[in-house]
């Protein structure tokens, strides 16, 4: 069941309304009038809009925009690779909001005070500087935050320390609307309760960032040598296929539900005259008939070695995570400088290793559940994919790092 409905597109951008953007647009149709609640509608739709336009004109793809409680979000495809256009992505949703408030204030001067056109035209003013200088703080998930990382990105030449500093202070951010809220609320103004929620909503996100960026920084390390497994068993070639099924697959099918559980070889190679010849395909002998068994050899059933994935002991885990990404390998072996095979890597290595070196021992069954999954857990996409692009009344949320990630 979805929790959002579709209201339309433009420029083939499809737009969302989370239902939990119900509640605000009454409230505020309730307190301020119906046209100033739509025009919060549409400068938030025209905010995202910048957003996801500037991203377009750097040939970054635009999935969605999407409206929720604390405003909305643009999910892009990935971010922009290169600080300077990451930057212009960021700017582009305050800009146009600035924009507005300078084409509104105009035509404000030229409306006759006191009337319903002049109170609607002060409020949209308004809301249209607030939500500029609002998401110009320094800190993610604000644009401000994204505009802080990119240019540290630029001055440094390294992302991960822009993504980490821009974390930083948007806890800071978080921290201090948090205060600013309670202290509102103790002076005797309900209004703070509101400005207490989006600072929690900016911390929470906020660490979410940085929880990001230290597992971005413990794949970096990483190399493919650390990860490997050597769960396989290596083969005479000329093994017929009769005492391949005898001796390894109808004992591993009989294997009780706790031999099951430990982790016993099952992914076999076969070699020949010194020479890995391929992966063994146990799926493939049903369709070779029982009496060919005893005369045909494990060749029968072989994926060759050239037409294999291999890495380099060295080859970084981004580079692996980024391959099996794209081409959605269930494995991705690992090969000596002679060719040997050295390991074998899957999502579960990945993972597993991932959590040990953050200080999280993950258990076995859990390990298994991301093995056979078709999906990456958040945050363990290629370091150039990030998921989404967005913001919202008070905030903009660029790319929270463990929306959206799909395999």
């Amino acid at each position: 069941m979805t929790s959002r409905l579709r209201i339309g597109s433009l420029w083939g951008i499809p737009f969302f309304i989370d239902y939990t953007w119900f509640p605000v647009a009454l409230l505020l149709t309730l307190s301020y009038g119906v046209l100033t609640a739509l025009g919060l509608f549409l400068s938030l739709l025209a905010h995202e809009l910048a957003h996801s336009l500037v991203a377009r004109a750097h040939g970054i793809r635009v999935n969605s925009i999407t409206l929720f409680i604390f405003g909305g979000m643009a999910a892009i495809e990935r971010e922009v690779p290169n600080p300077l256009g990451a930057f212009w992505v960021a700017v582009a949703g305050p800009l146009l909001n600035l924009s507005l408030f300078a084409f509104l204030s105009l035509a404000l001067a030229w409306t006759t005070p006191e009337t319903l056109l002049a109170s609607t035209l002060t409020s949209l003013a308004a809301i249209n500087l607030t939500l500029a200088l609002f998401n110009l703080l320094p800190g993610l998930p604000l644009d401000g935050g994204q505009m802080l990382k990119a240019a540290i990105w630029g001055m440094t030449g390294d992302r991960q320390r822009g993504l980490i500093w821009a974390a930083r202070t948007g806890q800071w951010v978080g921290f201090g609307l948090l205060g600013l809220g309670l202290l509102v609320v103790f002076a005797g103004s309900l209004n703070g309760l509101w400005l207490g929620l989006i600072g929690l909503f900016i911390l929470n996100n906020a660490r979410r960032y940085s929880q990001y960026a230290q597992l971005q920084q413990v794949l970096g390390r990483l190399k493919a040598g650390d990860v490997m497994t050597r769960n396989f068993r290596v083969l005479d070639a000329g093994m017929s296929l009769r005492e391949f099924v005898d001796r390894y697959v109808v004992p591993s099918s009989l294997k009780t539900e706790p031999e099951a559980a430990q982790p016993e070889p099952e992914v076999y190679f076969a070699e020949e005259d010194g020479r890995y010849r391929g992966l063994v395909r146990p799926e493939l002998i049903s369709d070779i008939e029982r009496s060919q068994w005893d005369h045909l050899s494990l060749k029968a059933i072989l994926k060759p070695m050239e037409q294999l994935q291999g890495v380099r002991e060295e080859t970084p885990i981004p580079q692996v995570i980024q391959m099996m990404r794209q081409s959605e390998p269930r494995r991705v072996l690992v090969l000596t400088p002679t060719g040997a095979i050295a390991g074998l890597i899957d999502r579960g290595d990945v993972v597993a290793m991932a959590a040990r070196q953050l200080g999280v021992m993950l258990p076995q069954e859990v390990v298994q559940r991301i093995r056979d999954s078709q999906e990456w857990p958040p945050g363990f996409q290629a370091e150039e994919t990030l998921a989404s692009e967005g913001s919202s009344p008070s905030l903009s949320l660029q790319g929270s790092p463990d929306l959206h990630s799909k395999s």
